[in-house]
């Protein structure tokens, strides 16, 4: 009867260990896919502020004759490929091991900061290129008091995005929107210092766009 007893009492602790073990595995699998849906969430609000930002600015951009506001459209348009990479890089990694990847997919998130950074340096190289180019061969730029204030409206956009991003990043412990939120911070400073050079060209009709995209 003893015995009896015993074998009752390991059974049933066996039972709470492994309800236990189950209850940790579904709270992490949780953990998870939270992490993953608030990744993709962030990075699809910067993929829609950055393409509505690159219209306007294209648009600002080609009617005033403004290097630096049409390559701070296109770096944009960068902006939201960026977010892109960072969603398709989150579904990757979030994949379950498997026998060649017995430890997972989630390397596949550094390797996505990675390519977010080259795109970024290949965007500054355009930029420098343009920018050489538009010093060469010089053209006045034609600013309007309307051009301004949306120029004015995304630096606002920029820094509330860039807070944004990167303050879910490090919540999330996402490298990628770290990186993303970094660089829409950098692109706010980028483009106030755009706004400036407009100003800059109206009181004195002295034109740093160009030095400015070179910077």
């Amino acid at each position: 009867k003893g015995d009896c007893v015993m074998a009752a009492v390991k059974e049933k602790i066996c039972g709470m260990a492994s309800a236990e073990g189950a209850g940790t595995e579904a709270e992490a699998l949780s953990h998870a896919d939270n992490r993953d849906r608030q990744i993709v969430k962030t990075s699809v609000v910067g993929i829609l502020a950055n393409v509505f930002l690159a219209a306007f600015k294209a648009v600002i951009g080609t009617i005033s004759g403004s290097i630096a506001i049409t390559l701070d459209a296109v770096n944009n348009l960068s902006d939201a490929a960026s977010s892109v990479i960072t969603i398709v890089g989150t579904k990757l990694a979030g994949r379950p091991a498997d026998k060649k990847h017995p430890f997972g997919y989630g390397r596949i998130e550094y390797l996505s900061a990675m390519i977010i950074s080259v795109i970024v340096f290949y965007a500054g190289i355009t930029s420098l290129r343009e920018s050489i180019m538009k010093i060469i061969h010089p053209e006045a730029p034609s600013y309007t008091a309307v051009a301004l204030v949306i120029v004015a409206a995304a630096v606002l956009v920029k820094i509330i995005l860039g807070r944004y991003v990167e303050s879910i990043g490090h919540k999330v412990n996402s490298d990628s929107l770290v990186a993303s939120g970094k660089d829409a911070t950098l692109d706010s400073i980028i483009s106030a210092s755009t706004l400036v050079a407009a100003v800059i060209f109206i009181v004195t009709k002295v034109s740093l766009e160009s030095w400015l995209g070179a910077i």
